[in-house]
């Protein structure tokens, strides 16, 4: 009989799947994605050494990049795009690039993942020494991830990976991150328990990453970028929590600091004017809690 990965084989669990009723499928299903959680708990060691290594290498100026093939893929560009707004990152700083090219995202090009040597001159066009290249396959045989991984290493390139295979081949890789998910609800859908399980673990590594990056003060999205109503809301919420501001002064410092909700506080809290705050923070890499610190 063929030895199956992982994600391949049959889930004894969810057999009756196509003859069960709306109620017990919604249970099934909500059973297995327990299992996402499960997974990236086991895998806790390996996620906090990609925090280390995503936040030293921000911090010495450097890209993290995420690479993958379809739904892997399409949770790497969206774990990269959402953490301009988040964190105040550039685009360029954090980055998800996907088997098939941006169209891929929105349009499966499943044959795109069979290309190594295009994961290899991808990973070759964005990474350069010292960036830190993720590679995304949930069955942890996706040639196009592993041929970026090969080629990023070899470039002097940081490396792990992410699936949900013990036995993937993570040879180029300086981090394993295995994510023991199981069989998928569905056979071989691996945008579920796998990608559920995938999301977490990147959610936990640019978390972690930007808050030892300083771009947190405690649990509190300091470096928000208010490009709508909801976020402005937040932003002005921030400066009051932190700074003791009332709201009218929130608002008219937030105005003031240029939409930046550190230097907003910075200016309240050490009575400066706006580049004097810049000034402070510069002086601290933008850390907050330091720069409040300083006497």
């Amino acid at each position: 009989m063929e030895n199956l990965i992982p994600t391949e084989t049959v889930n004894p669990r969810t057999r009756k799947l196509d003859c069960s009723t709306p109620a017990q499928i919604a249970r099934m299903i909500n059973a297995e994605d327990f299992n996402a959680a499960r997974a990236v708990k086991k895998a806790a060691p390996a996620v906090a050494k990609a925090i280390t290594l995503a936040a030293q290498t921000f911090l010495a100026g450097h890209k993290i990049i995420f690479m993958g093939a379809g739904t892997s893929g399409r949770l790497g560009v969206l774990e990269a795009a959402e953490c301009v707004p988040t964190f105040g990152t550039k685009p360029s700083q954090i980055v998800g690039i996907m088997a098939g090219g941006k169209s891929a995202m929105f349009r499966a090009k499943e044959g795109a993942e069979d290309d190594a040597a295009q994961g290899g001159k991808d990973a070759l066009k964005a990474a350069k020494k010292g960036d830190f290249v993720v590679g995304l396959t949930a069955s942890g045989i996706t040639p196009y991830v592993l041929g970026a991984l090969k080629a990023a290493k070899k470039a002097g390139c940081f490396t792990a990976l992410i699936a949900c295979n013990a036995k993937a081949d993570h040879s180029d890789a300086d981090i394993f991150i295995h994510l023991p998910t199981g069989p998928e609800a569905l056979n071989g859908s691996t945008r579920m328990k796998a990608g559920s399980a995938t999301k977490m673990a990147l959610n936990a590594i640019t978390t972690g990453a930007m808050a030892r990056a300083g771009k947190a003060y405690g649990n509190l999205m300091v470096d928000v970028r208010p490009t709508n109503k909801k976020l402005v809301r937040r932003a002005i919420r921030l400066i009051r929590a932190v700074s003791g501001a009332d709201e009218k002064t929130a608002e008219k410092l937030l105005q003031a600091s240029g939409q930046n909700v550190k230097t907003a506080i910075v200016m309240h809290v050490k009575k400066l004017n706006k580049a004097d705050a810049e000034k402070l923070l510069k002086r601290h890499k933008g850390f907050l809690k330091e720069t409040l610190s300083e006497r």
